[in-house]
């Protein structure tokens, strides 16, 4: 999650042209529920490569917190 919401974070500064922009907390928020019902509850039926783990559905979260109170340190 901290490298997807890095993307994220600079193309919005990048678009915006301005780079004291941060992400809000609905906008991580947001993309970890995306990226937990994607690819632990859509995928997985669908492809036998993926496999749903409420583990990984944790680490995406804690992934997401850390980047939201990381991005706001100068």
């Amino acid at each position: 999650m901290p490298i997807v919401l890095s993307i994220c974070l600079y193309a919005v500064q990048f678009l915006k042209k301005d780079k004291t922009l941060r992400l809000n907390l609905f906008t991580v928020l947001s993309v970890f529920v995306m990226y937990a019902i994607y690819f632990e509850l859509i995928l997985p039926p669908l492809h036998w490569r993926y496999t749903a783990d409420i583990i990984d559905v944790f680490l995406y979260l804690i992934g997401s917190f850390l980047f939201y109170f990381l991005q706001k340190l100068p």
